[in-house]
């Protein structure tokens, strides 16, 4: 997806990211193509401080957001979700899911838990196309694993797209079962959000189009008020033997992939050359249903191809949807040269990888990481002497020729018309009926619901306030301090451990002294609930009394009798038999507690700007920030870890145990090992002793040669002959030598 230039003017842009950074408010972004929802979601994920994830419908959606899919992330069946149906367990329904059914197939691990646990922010990117049973799923496993009732178990979710583009996909068979439940597939009639609507703001600033005119005719198709003169408008483009020059550069839009294949092949095989086949490079677990780009792309010099990614240079030489010609195929070198009838400088063009993220929660960094689990490298372009209208979603042309006869689903003339900077480089095939443009009435009704600026930034004080009392609240439930102890009890039954006794008894007072915590911390949270009840007078000012006398039970209760009897059976189990593992999980334990103790801390200040009436914004903003920080000492105390870790294998490296042997000693991976050594790289370890001399001087070169290439990008560069972990040794080998 090509995305805009940040607008910091644009008032429903800011409103949209106070509500995403200063509430727990879900929130559906809309507006029409080239209103800056792609820049808006790339923002959030560069400027907000909370846990994300982004995931989107469908795999090359899940790409082009820079997330997963929405399935990946939920481990969702693929089937259809009715919470309370009845199972006649036979093959008419084994693909039907109630929630007995779903939670005996996504078997929740720990890991798992953890990730859903602590995410603070979902975003749902290309939101036309999430079917509402699926959003029910989700709300269903969130509840469960949060242990939280309210909508989605208290997550904040951010729906992004257009309704009036690509509907969600039902089967006949799958409608029959799902229209006693919901009154359309529409993400809005899921049950989750039948009396908990999200905020909907619009953004209605047009980036894309210029033209008035079209201006018009678009948003007379969106909201069912096209006219006879609109139609008539529109269709005085209908020019069925029009026939493009070849440096014109149209690109036909179809309804169906066979007719896009049908043109772009017959086109390409009447262009003189040979045919190159370039067959794309894909590593590890990336499914094919994700491919962004062609598995093999058929060029030939002529071609008219077209951009599928935006240019990261600095000088943005072309971006997705771009399309030009094929002047020069450098297989050799891995390169493609691209030339531009209008004049513009040529591009040379390199692959580019895509990559597949997995979801994770670093407990020790408190942050949601994106692992990557495989990669797709392929050069970034496609055949553009035609394209289906699905796969237009996204990108921008000035001249195209639209063709699918009477056969347009819901939407589809808005989306391909939308494709457009103008009216003035459009051809139409066919005509288009009357009947083939009329939006989905529950859209029309649904996008009603949009609320004046002044109704929205009163809602958003609003959302604001309550987002501080729930983090209030939040912060004294002790739920996961009990049962992170409770587990590590449950699991000494089993260990073989030095004094286990001594252990079992720590743990006996440990839970014994939590519990006590726990029943205090839970009436606090009662009266909490009872003083914000009356939404219209609330106190404040003794909201903020009460929690003040909170904070000074508490603090003193969580140092004395949970962190420094936690930290002092740390140190004296640090020094006895087979206690590696209880060590690590007993660190784990305490920096929980910790983690627990800079919240309390917090809750003063929290309470403190409730009571503000002015800049409540600002205020907000600034606490949340705080919020997120992570006392240094912890971050401090867990890179201690690290280095003691990596200390370890540098002994035994030096003690002559080659990099196999010390995995095998450590039961660790070799990749792990060779990392904790080139961590020493410059101080401690040669790089000549982790890497053939000879092998080093071609690693180191390349990446001279290529100083701001990725790792996927080197590897792709240096071939099979050199692992990730031999290219981060040579980039540590050079940043030495620019040191």
């Amino acid at each position: 997806m090509s995305s805009l230039p940040i607008d910091l003017q644009n008032k429903a842009f800011m409103q949209a990211v106070s509500f995403v950074n200063q509430t727990n408010q879900h929130l559906f972004l809309t507006g029409k193509a080239g209103t800056g929802k792609t820049t808006f979601l790339k923002y959030i994920r560069e400027k907000s401080y909370k846990k994300m994830a982004i995931a989107a419908p469908t795999g090359v959606a899940a790409m082009n957001a820079g997330g997963t899919t929405l399935h990946a992330l939920f481990w969702l069946p693929f089937g259809v979700f009715i919470e309370n149906y009845e199972l006649k367990w036979n093959e008419q329904d084994s693909h039907i899911y109630n929630k007995s059914r779903l939670f005996s197939t996504i078997k929740l691990t720990k890991q798992r838990r953890a990730l859903l646990q602590e995410l603070e922010l979902l975003v749902i990117d290309e939101v036309s196309m999430v079917r509402a049973d699926t959003l029910d799923a989700i709300d269903v496993i969130l509840k469960s694993v949060r242990r939280d009732m309210r909508p989605f178990g208290g997550l904040q979710v951010l729906f992004i797209g257009d309704l009036y583009q690509l509907p969600p996909v039902v089967r006949e068979h799958e409608w029959q079962i799902l229209k006693d439940e919901y009154s359309s597939m529409f993400f809005f009639d899921a049950k989750v959000l039948r009396n908990n609507p999200p905020v909907l703001l619009e953004l209605a600033k047009i980036y894309r189009q210029k033209d008035v005119d079209f201006i018009h005719l678009l948003n007379a198709i969106r909201n069912n008020n096209c006219s006879v003169g609109d139609l008539e408008s529109l269709n005085s483009h209908y020019n069925p033997d029009f026939d493009p020059k070849e440096d014109e550069q149209f690109i036909t839009l179809t309804s169906h992939n066979r007719l896009a294949d049908e043109i772009n092949q017959e086109k390409l095989q009447k262009l003189p050359g040979n045919l190159q086949q370039l067959k794309a490079v894909v590593k590890d677990d990336f499914q094919r249903g994700s491919f962004p780009a062609d598995e093999n792309l058929a060029l030939k010099i002529g071609a008219q191809v077209m951009f599928i990614k935006n240019d990261v240079g600095e000088d943005r030489k072309y971006f997705n949807g771009k399309i030009g010609v094929v002047k020069e195929l450098l297989l050799d070198k891995h390169q493609i040269v691209v030339s531009f009838p209008n004049g513009s400088e040529d591009v040379v063009v390199k692959r580019e990888t895509w990559e597949n993220i997995k979801y994770s929660y670093d407990k020790g960094e408190d942050k949601i990481d994106s692992e990557v689990m495989g990669t797709f490298s392929q050069f970034p372009l496609r055949l553009a002497w035609a394209i289906t209208i699905h796969k237009s979603q996204g990108l921008t042309f000035e001249k195209a020729i639209i063709d699918a006869g009477t056969s347009f689903a819901p939407g589809q003339v808005y989306v391909a018309l939308s494709r457009m900077t103008g009216l003035e480089g459009l051809v139409l095939k066919s005509r288009i009926p009357s009947h083939s443009i009329r939006t989905d009435f529950q859209v029309v009704e649904f996008m009603q619901r949009t609320q004046d600026e002044e109704q929205l930034n009163s809602l958003l004080e609003e959302s604001q306030r309550n987002y501080l009392a729930q983090i209030l609240i939040n912060s004294f439930k002790w739920h996961q301090l009990v049962q992170e102890a409770s587990d590590l009890k449950v699991a000494l039954a089993d260990r073989n451990i030095d004094h286990k006794q001594v252990a079992i008894e720590f743990f006996d007072q440990l839970c014994t002294d939590l519990e006590n915590q726990e029943l205090v911390a839970n009436k606090f949270i009662t009266q909490l609930h009872k003083m914000l009840q009356n939404k219209s007078a609330i106190d404040y000012t003794s909201i903020c009394d009460r929690t003040t006398s909170a904070v000074s039970w508490f603090l003193p209760k969580l140092d004395q009798e949970i962190i420094d009897k936690t930290s002092k059976h740390i140190h004296e189990f640090e020094l006895k038999k087979r206690t590696k593992k209880y060590i690590t999980e007993l660190k784990s334990l305490l920096l929980t507690f910790k983690r627990k103790q800079e919240q309390i801390k917090h809750c003063e200040t929290i309470a403190k700007t409730l009571t503000k009436k002015d800049d409540l914004a600002i205020a907000a903003e600034n606490l949340l920030k705080a919020e997120k920080t992570i006392d240094k000492t912890l971050v401090a105390s867990s890179e201690l870890d690290k280095k003691d870790t990596k200390t370890m294998t540098l002994e035994l490296f030096h003690d002559g145990l080659t990099i196999e042997e010390i995995a095998k000693k450590r039961d660790m991976v070799v990749g792990t090992i060779y990392g904790h050594l080139i961590h020493f790289v410059g101080t401690e370890v040669e790089a000549a002793d982790l890497i053939d001399a000879a092998k080093l001087n071609e690693l180191t070169k390349v990446i001279r040669e290529n100083p701001n290439k990725s790792s996927s990008e080197l590897k792709m560069i240096l071939g099979p002959k050199f692992d990730y972990p031999d290219i981060k040794l040579g980039q540590r080998v050079v940043e030495l030598e620019n040191a």
